[in-house]
């Protein structure tokens, strides 16, 4: 029962959503329960699936609500940037949220105790993991090529772009692999100038979506075992929390003066501009402040575009688009030469009206849902997104039964799924199908990657009820 306590929360905010009761209440116990998931979990599981959703609920449906609240019509900035709400609140969130919490519920079900992602079966799955000889020159050799391809990605061609990222992303899974072995000689010194890489690579072009998003995995794993009281990792979130916003108000700046001016020293220039904002504090979070992280985290926004748009402009599409965007991420481009890309360029002509050009920013899943299916099909389309999501993650945690090391590629395999909520449906089963067939070939041609020559003899973590229990919710 303990275990499914969350699950059920979950579920019984989906059922209050067909009610008269006020969606900003509800909108913010789902915050708030998701928090205490992640909170709770961190050290004892992986936190993907929560991450996900409170990530979803976050830019659905909080930032709505601050928009709603702060950014209406009456206000200047809200309307010279035309970025209060284009819906009333009340149309709004009587299709959002049900379609929200329906996928939070969906997406985090707990899984099965003997493939679950927490408990005494995911202790065995990492106490094989580190037991594991070669793994960490296996990692250094992954990190390698990954940063040498990253830096010609540029220069290829579009279809090429996607197979060469893969193999960047593979040396995040390589820095798991160097990070579990905690023999290999400098192991601590090369962890550090991977990450320093990473974050200067962020800097450089103004996008830190790779070290946030990634991180987040990253740190789920990293922590696993760990034990922090709940107090602690609290006020560690709050800290985080306090930075992603001093992070937005210093990205919209230093992309002014670095893209548009073209000014030299980016790291000194970054970190002047970060110290500045880090100095403002109250200031970020007064209405004038805080309007750039608005912006950015309120993909609730455009989903408001798309039910302005259907249907008293155009016709719900009854899942056409949908239909070919599931079909094309199945079939290799070189099969199907115009088949759709994913990205925000057509979906937001298509279901917003919008035609953008030189930045980036999509309709979501949500979006493409209620364009194409309305308010009940799209609640519909949402639970079972959530199910299928749910449902590849859970695979790879049955695979791991016979390759403990797959754990450590799940970065890989999610990461594009992780900030779902502003993507696209094609991007999402992009980043599952395409990861995985290119895993498949990665560990055909190179087996050792899933099954190093040496093992050493590890006594599997026994069931035992009380530790058991202590995993749980």
């Amino acid at each position: 029962m303990k275990r499914h306590l969350a699950s059920i929360l979950l579920l019984i905010y989906f059922l209050l959503s067909f009610t008269e009761i006020d969606k900003r209440i509800l909108s913010f116990m789902l915050l708030s329960t998701l928090l205490l998931m992640i909170l709770d979990k961190l050290g004892k599981g992986i936190v993907l699936r929560e991450i996900i959703a409170l990530f979803t609920v976050f830019t659905c449906l909080i930032m709505p609500i601050v928009g709603y609240e702060f950014y209406t019509i009456e206000n200047f900035l809200a309307r010279l940037w035309i970025k209060y709400m284009p819906v009333s609140e009340l149309l709004y969130f009587n299709y959002a949220f049900p379609a929200v919490s329906g996928f939070c519920w969906a997406l985090c079900i707990p899984l099965k105790s003997k493939n679950a992602d927490e408990g005494y079966f995911l202790g065995n799955i990492f106490k094989q993991i580190k037991g594991y000889e070669g793994k960490g020159r296996l990692g250094v050799i992954l990190m390698i090529v990954g940063f040498l391809i990253s830096l010609i990605v540029p220069f290829l061609p579009g279809p090429l772009q996607f197979v060469a990222n893969l193999f960047y992303f593979a040396s995040f899974a390589g820095f798991l692999y160097l990070y579990f072995d905690k023999q290999f000689p400098l192991r601590r010194w090369i962890i550090i100038l991977f990450s320093l890489v990473i974050l200067y690579g962020g800097i450089i072009s103004g996008m830190f979506t790779i070290v946030a998003y990634m991180g987040l995995t990253l740190i789920s794993i990293v922590l696993y075992g760990a034990s922090y009281s709940l107090l602690r990792k609290t006020i560690v979130f709050l800290l985080v929390l306090f930075l992603f916003v001093v992070l937005q108000n210093t990205k919209r700046v230093y992309r002014e003066r670095t893209w548009n001016i073209g000014a030299s020293g980016e790291v000194a220039l970054f970190a002047d501009l970060f110290l500045q904002n880090l100095q403002k504090r109250e200031a970020l979070f007064d209405v004038k402040g805080f309007f750039p992280v608005y912006t950015r985290a309120n993909q609730g926004y455009n989903v408001a575009l798309v039910m302005r748009r259907f249907p008293a402009i155009k016709p719900f599409d009854e899942g056409q688009r949908l239909k070919t965007v599931i079909l094309s991420s199945l079939v290799p481009r070189l099969l199907w030469p115009d088949k759709p890309k994913a990205g925000g360029q057509f979906n937001m002509d298509y279901y917003a009206g919008f035609r953008i050009r030189g930045w980036s920013t999509n309709v979501g899943p949500m979006g493409e849902a209620y364009g194409s299916f309305g308010v009940t099909g799209g609640i519909f389309y949402m639970v079972v997104l959530g199910f299928f999501i749910r449902w590849f993650y859970s695979r790879v945690f049955v695979l791991a039964k016979k390759y403990p090391l797959l754990i450590l590629w799940i970065p890989v395999l999610f990461y594009q799924v992780t900030y779902s909520a502003e993507n696209d449906t094609l991007q999402i089963l992009n980043s599952l199908f395409k990861a995985s067939f290119f895993l498949y070939f990665l560990f055909k041609i190179f087996p050792r990657l899933l099954t190093p020559s040496v093992l050493k003899k590890t006594e599997p973590v026994k069931e035992d009820r009380n530790l058991k229990q202590a995993f749980h919710f």
